[in-house]
């Protein structure tokens, strides 16, 4: 079971990873859209690295973290308004992104999938946690693409 959940990890961050490359500059940091294609990008990594861990307790960001950059929105979880300075670039996508990638197997393998989801706001096994993860990725690359189509940019193909 195990390497089927990292298949599919590889494959929707493979995906997503597409979506970094095809997005034209111009449209990266676009605020036209109630959240900018990067905030999109780098909410689907925060979440899927975070849920990759075994809990929020013993969660490590991304070294380049920004507190809130990870909420999508305007207001974070206690309604306080989000403040964004500077937009990650595609190199630190791609960057974070291959850093998943990289620790996928390890961080999959060490996983006790019979346990609880780790997370109090996520009652759920730990299987149905990875399930949910990658569908939650999944979900935020369907939304990637769509927006690239709605500036005429094709060809982001399945990858199996």
């Amino acid at each position: 079971m195990k390497s089927i959940l990292i298949s599919q990890y590889q494959a929707s961050l493979k995906m997503i990873l597409k979506t970094i490359e095809k997005c034209p500059d111009d449209l990266w940091e676009n605020n036209t859209y109630e959240n900018a294609y990067w905030r999109i990008v780098y909410h689907s990594l925060f979440y899927t690295a975070l849920y990759l861990s075994e809990s929020d307790d013993t969660f490590v960001p991304w070294t380049r973290h920004i507190f809130n950059y990870n909420v999508l929105g305007f207001v974070d979880h206690e309604n306080n308004p989000i403040v964004i300075r500077d937009a990650y670039s595609k190199a630190d996508m791609i960057s974070y992104a291959d850093a998943i990638l990289n620790n996928l197997d390890e961080l999959v393998v060490n996983l006790d999938t019979t346990g609880n989801s780790g997370f109090e706001w996520l009652p759920m096994s730990k299987m149905q946690l990875h399930i949910y993860n990658i569908r939650h990725l999944q979900h935020h690359v369907g939304q990637l693409v769509e927006r690239l189509h709605q500036n005429d940019v094709t060809g982001i193909h399945w990858v199996r």
